[in-house]
């Protein structure tokens, strides 16, 4: 989704633009159902702010709020854009960077160039002194490249994103990884297919975790759990890309979710079923109908939460779950995990 706003704000014809506009402008671009296995609001919001602290574009203070969760100003000014010309010195300067440097962006945004000036030069005589020392040949991690070059660990995984773009370049040109942020995980039984759980919060993590212990089939509402990884909120988005160093060779039969039934935990299965595929990414079904078994009366939810689109989560139960469900988060209420004891119901 990043890619596609970018696009459309640096497609603007006005200096400054509506965030009402670019969001109605990706949603068709997209598509509403493709716009919300991506993330939706959330993600648009936070891909702008991004933009703000990469210094692409800044608010409009004056413009207030939209009102929503997580918030935006409703106008922002582009600054990716400035007409002025190159002097002859800079552009024979540009003209001579490394071939493998896109120049086009600096062409068209010369002020760009000249806030970048510095790094680009860096980068350019770091491809062209690599003939000589075959640096590039050795794959590292992105700080480590980021030092190489820059001479700052931290430039490539904050600013070297925007400029890596402005150049046409990637990671993988520079050779280069960024590392991924473990989980907790405790594998029962190595096998050669599969089955893991992922349990949003630490206090049903190991109550799961004792219960499956006592277990020699390490059966779980009909499902055997072969790994049980503790999601920590919506940390396990990014982080679950670690499970291909923990499961090297090894293949995936399915990938059962199960948080907190409200908009935050179901927004956090919606991401994951978005990043790594609707076909490995399911709801524990069994464990939230037990959820639903449990709350006679759910609690009012405490926290200011926005609505998503439920259709994703609620495909995998039937009508009965469904309208439950739908009452109780629409009715402003909401099921903790923490409504489902295993200590006391071991035979769940």
């Amino acid at each position: 989704m990043e890619n596609i706003i970018y696009k459309i704000i640096e497609s603007q014809s006005k200096k400054v633009f509506e965030t009402a506009d670019i969001l109605s402008n990706i949603e068709r671009k997209l598509g509403s159902e493709n716009f919300e296995l991506k993330g939706g609001y959330r993600t648009f919001a936070h891909v702008i702010e991004q933009f703000c602290e990469e210094g692409m574009i800044t608010p409009v203070k004056a413009s207030g709020t939209n009102g929503r969760n997580p918030s935006l100003y409703n106008k922002y000014r582009i600054l990716i854009k400035d007409k002025k010309q190159l002097d002859d010195e800079l552009l024979h300067e540009l003209q001579s960077l490394h071939p493998k440097l896109d120049k086009s962006y600096y062409y068209k945004n010369p002020e760009a160039y000249r806030e970048d000036r510095d790094y680009v030069l860096m980068l350019s005589k770091y491809l062209l002194e690599d003939f000589e020392n075959k640096s590039l040949k050795f794959r590292c991690t992105m700080n480590e490249r980021s030092f190489e070059i820059f001479n700052n660990e931290k430039f490539l995984e904050s600013r070297g994103k925007v400029l890596l773009k402005r150049l046409g370049l990637s990671f993988t040109d520079l050779n280069c990884y960024k590392t991924l942020e473990a989980f907790f995980y405790i594998l029962f039984q190595p096998k050669d297919k599969l089955n893991i759980l992922i349990i949003e919060n630490k206090d049903t993590f190991y109550s799961a975790l004792k219960y499956l212990e006592r277990r020699p089939d390490k059966d779980l509402c009909g499902v055997n759990i072969d790994m049980l990884i503790y999601g920590e909120g919506k940390k396990i988005v990014n982080s679950f890309s670690f499970i291909n160093e923990v499961a090297t060779g090894t293949s995936i039969d399915r990938v059962y979710y199960f948080g907190d039934l409200d908009f935050e935990g179901i927004g956090i299965f919606n991401s994951m079923a978005s990043k790594y595929g609707t076909h490995l990414i399911v709801p524990h079904v069994n464990l939230y109908r037990q959820m639903l078994a449990e709350a006679k009366n759910p609690p009012k939810i405490r926290t200011k939460q926005s609505d998503i689109c439920l259709d994703l989560f609620l495909m995998y139960f039937d009508e009965e779950s469904k309208k439950k469900i739908s009452e109780i988060l629409y009715n402003g209420r909401y099921i903790p995990q923490e409504a489902v004891n295993f200590g006391r119901k071991i035979n769940i």
